[in-house]
């Protein structure tokens, strides 16, 4: 995938905190009523890009058996350290979400924080959902969430900075409407002893459209049983950016 994240795991969490809580402490109350209201029978599950493993571990902290996937090193070497650290049972494993290889079948799989978003082709789209559906037992649901078209027209188009006593985070971000790519410049001067580090990338993300979706996911062996646009912040004016997906396998 084009969003290599080298550089933004080395702050990931820390810069997450500033914010007042992560996404996933936003979105598990919401994950978990989702679970509840289609009585999800299933115990074992798959976070897809599963960053540095929050949500598995609060998952796992209520007796799931986690399984995380994620493209990045740096993200998979974090997660883990943060399992270690809490003393707590996961498997995270660096793979590309379009061709995920598990040992057992799961009965639910998630992927949250607009993941999705940074599969840039439909042909990678429908690969992705292929590879979900392929790490889902039978009848087994699939969760995710996305940006949708007012995310990237309300957020991003602003540059904003991120001070912490560790590091200084700059984002710069634009939409472009015709390719239906949104491009986020992150700067970041991470202190290393009495020095500051300084380095770039830019992240890579892309607007589907609810139709493309659907096809894709009924394309891969999916039932779609929810799509609900959600706001997950308190940011006035902003809205319902985020469009909430719950599929079953067939």
């Amino acid at each position: 995938m084009p969003s290599g994240y080298r550089i933004l795991p080395l702050v990931y969490d820390r810069w997450q905190r500033t914010y007042g809580a992560d996404y996933s402490t936003l979105i598990l109350p919401r994950l978990l009523a989702t679970i509840d209201r289609h009585k999800i029978p299933t115990r074992s599950f798959l976070d897809i890009a599963c960053g540095t493993g929050s949500l598995g571990l609060m998952m796992a902290k209520r007796g799931w058996l986690f399984w995380g996937i994620d493209g990045s090193p740096l993200m998979v070497e974090e997660a883990q350290r943060k399992f270690r650290a809490a003393r707590r049972r996961g498997t995270i494993l660096r793979q590309d979400m379009r061709s995920i290889r598990l040992p057992v079948r799961v009965g639910l799989a998630t992927s949250m924080f607009d993941s999705i978003n940074h599969v840039l082709t439909p042909r990678d789209l429908r690969r992705v959902f292929c590879s979900a559906a392929g790490a889902l037992e039978e009848g087994g649901y699939f969760i995710f969430d996305v940006n949708n078209s007012r995310c990237y027209k309300k957020l991003w188009k602003h540059a904003q900075a991120v001070h912490h006593r560790d590091f200084t985070l700059i984002l710069e971000s634009r939409y472009d409407p015709g390719r239906r790519r949104g491009y986020s410049f992150a700067t970041l001067f991470l202190r290393e002893g009495g020095r500051y580090r300084h380095c770039k990338e830019i992240v890579q993300e892309r607007l589907f459209s609810r139709e493309e979706l659907r096809a894709a996911l009924r394309w891969a062996g999916f039932v779609v049983l929810e799509c609900e646009d959600f706001n997950f912040t308190d940011v006035p004016g902003v809205g319902a950016v985020k469009t909430w997906w719950v599929a079953r396998k067939r």
